[in-house]
């Protein structure tokens, strides 16, 4: 994780499950510009990004020194619980999707469901942080563990799989995070349990 701090960031209005433009001002870096998620309610002192180490420049960004200066720009995006109408929410994570999820579930108040779908027990992020969270806000949290390609894999995340877990899933407003192949498989499944679309928030991560 990444932690930028700065004076008068409450006048950025920024909120849980925006995004900003990254430009991080040191040698070889200051030209590129990388979209990120807030991956904790911004609180008007400080912000902080969360990357998973894929591409060229993710892999990088631990390089960063403590004083770099930034230039961020944005607040982008609607994936926020402005744009929630019900008090149920579950939300609905895959992979490095939990980044804006992780925010929302600071910031959201009321009965709120994570589901976090990753492939192995150590692609866990902020494993720590959620069940804290889950402890003090009183948030049901589901860890989906598994392949696709494995047997029975295919049930991972199914119309019977997420009402299993979220019996009430049709009453919920939903938000889902993830990469693109998966939001897709999430959001199709999401709709074969009868949520309504106007009820669905979908971003999709795209490394």
């Amino acid at each position: 994780s990444v932690h930028i701090a700065g004076r008068k960031l409450d006048r950025l209005g920024a909120r849980a499950g925006q995004f900003f433009l990254w430009r991080f001002l040191s040698s070889g870096r200051w030209w590129e510009s990388h979209p990120f998620s807030l991956s904790r309610a911004p609180d008007g002192r400080s912000l902080r990004i969360t990357v998973k180490h894929s591409g060229d420049f993710s892999k990088r960004i631990g390089e960063i020194r403590p004083g770099t200066r930034v230039i961020a720009e944005g607040p982008f995006g609607t994936f926020t619980d402005l744009v929630r109408r019900r008090e149920r929410v579950a939300l609905i994570a895959g992979g490095i999707g939990i980044t804006p999820i992780r925010a929302l579930l600071e910031e959201m108040r009321g009965d709120l469901v994570l589901v976090y779908r990753v492939v192995r027990d150590e692609d866990i992020v902020f494993g720590q942080e959620l069940r804290k969270l889950a402890d003090s806000k009183g948030i049901t949290l589901h860890f989906v563990v598994g392949d696709h390609a494995s047997p029975d894999g295919e049930k991972l995340l199914s119309p019977e799989h997420l009402r299993e877990m979220v019996p009430d899933i049709a009453e919920r407003e939903v938000y889902i995070c993830g990469p693109p192949a998966m939001s897709d498989l999430i959001e199709k499944n999401v709709r074969q349990t009868r949520v309504p679309r106007k009820y669905i928030h979908t971003e999709r991560f795209a490394l």
